[in-house]
């Protein structure tokens, strides 16, 4: 089976890397996948490096509405990508459901949380169980309104077992919440700050939207080899980062452009979060590549770049 691929990147700058890329995009790549679609018909997905801020999150109406803007702009580059064809799905990066509990912080407790995350954990705790519901609820009415499956990125919740989770959230066209996952491989800040607690390997799975198959790893997980024997036969494998390290091209190679290779999916799209919050700044590419390497990429420096993949299966 062969993938003929039509990419768009939308981006106010790019690198002299990511010039060189426009060039590539002008020509239909070639890609092979292992992997049978249930239909012949061209897969869509669109991707935000979706940019995060304290006035973002300053409320939930102010979130969802940064949410809104970034997939009218998905669905215009969409539309120029890929004319008359549906999204099927839009992805955010790691961490962007997380930060809606600040909301329900006054300042002086947002102020300690950022001083001291370790030692503010139950204000954590409680910014997040007052947040979930009404985050879980906004993912559900925009994917339902939109029409298309959404990968929410990733949020801390607290289990059923009072622990916390880094857990990525999709939703499905008609508003469901379908599949979740939890982070295997957590940062040392997540461990040292959040004492976060982690999935299984083995319990993660594929998911499937409009017929096409898909599996996720969360930032970290993406480094930690294992996953190509544990992970099913997939169109596309997403990785969703929040990279706060120093961006370097090598740091990235070493996750998903080094997994694609040896596992059974020849496609792969990693999503990156950007922007400042909490003293933590957050850089790096959202990018999609086969098992050559990168094709196309956003510039890792910049906020709310969207990238659109279309590929026909047949």
């Amino acid at each position: 089976m062969v993938l003929t691929g039509i990419f768009q990147v939308t981006s106010r700058k790019l690198s002299p890397r990511g010039l060189a890329l426009l060039f590539l995009l002008l020509t239909p790549a070639v890609l092979f996948a292992r992997a049978d679609a249930d239909t012949d018909g061209y897969l869509t997905v669109g991707a935000v490096q979706f940019a995060v801020s304290r006035e973002i999150y300053s409320s939930l109406e102010s979130f969802r509405s940064a949410v809104v803007n970034t997939l009218d702009r998905l669905e215009a580059e969409a539309a120029l990508t890929a004319p008359g064809r549906p999204l099927n799905l839009a992805v955010f990066p790691e961490y962007i459901s997380a930060f809606p509990g600040l909301s329900y912080l006054s300042d002086e407790e947002t102020s300690a949380l950022a001083a001291d995350p370790a030692g503010s954990r139950r204000l954590t705790a409680r910014a997040l169980a007052m947040a979930e519901p009404e985050v879980i609820s906004m993912w559900k009415e925009l994917s339902r309104e939109r029409d298309y499956a959404i990968l929410a990125g990733s949020t801390l919740i607290l289990d059923t077992d009072g622990n916390m989770r880094n857990r990525a959230l999709l939703f499905s066209a008609e508003g469901e919440l379908i599949w979740t996952q939890d982070k295997v491989f957590p940062g040392d800040p997540e461990v040292s700050l959040l004492n976060l607690k982690t999935g299984r390997i083995d319990d993660a799975r594929s998911f499937e939207i409009d017929g096409f198959n898909f599996v996720t790893t969360i930032c970290r997980d993406t480094y930690h080899d294992g996953w190509e024997k544990a992970l099913p036969e997939a169109h596309l494998w997403i990785d969703i980062k929040a990279n706060e390290l120093p961006y370097t091209r090598a740091y990235y190679d070493e996750a998903l452009p080094d997994r694609l290779p040896g596992s059974p999916t020849d496609a792969g799209l990693t999503v990156s979060l950007s922007g400042k919050i909490l003293g933590f700044v957050f850089t790096g590419p959202t990018e999609f590549m086969n098992d050559s390497g990168v094709i196309a990429a956003t510039d890792p420096y910049e906020e709310n770049a969207v990238l659109v993949v279309s590929l026909r299966v047949g």
